[in-house]
């Protein structure tokens, strides 16, 4: 199953978009992600109590599609600004997401 070494992203936030709109179709913010300058896919951020999509591997561009709650936004951001490496990674429609690579215990970020 694919997994992509993250070294780069950019964030949108939709101002048109309100966080009580429940719409498993409409996300309030995403966070594109990049290796080198190939596009590999997007986390989703919905309003919180949003019934989630399944996670997507889309073979055909290689890309994939996770969906988060919008609480989980700050934390996913923080995690691509301050760890290294980050992966994206698909599994399953039930096993996708982001994950760092393995760390030395008291490294004190």
């Amino acid at each position: 199953m694919p997994e992509y070494k993250i070294d780069g992203y950019s964030v949108r936030l939709w101002s048109s978009r309100p966080t009580t709109n429940l719409s498993p179709g409409t996300a309030v913010a995403g966070i594109y992600l990049y290796e080198g300058t190939t596009y590999r896919g997007y986390v989703y951020f919905f309003p919180d109590g949003t019934a989630l999509a399944a996670p997507v591997f889309h073979s055909a561009s290689e890309r994939i599609f996770v969906h988060y709650n919008l609480c989980q936004f700050d934390a996913t951001l923080e995690i691509l600004r301050s760890e290294k490496p980050i992966y994206l990674f698909y599994r399953s429609p039930t096993n996708a997401g982001l994950r760092s690579g393995r760390e030395p215990v008291g490294e004190e970020e």
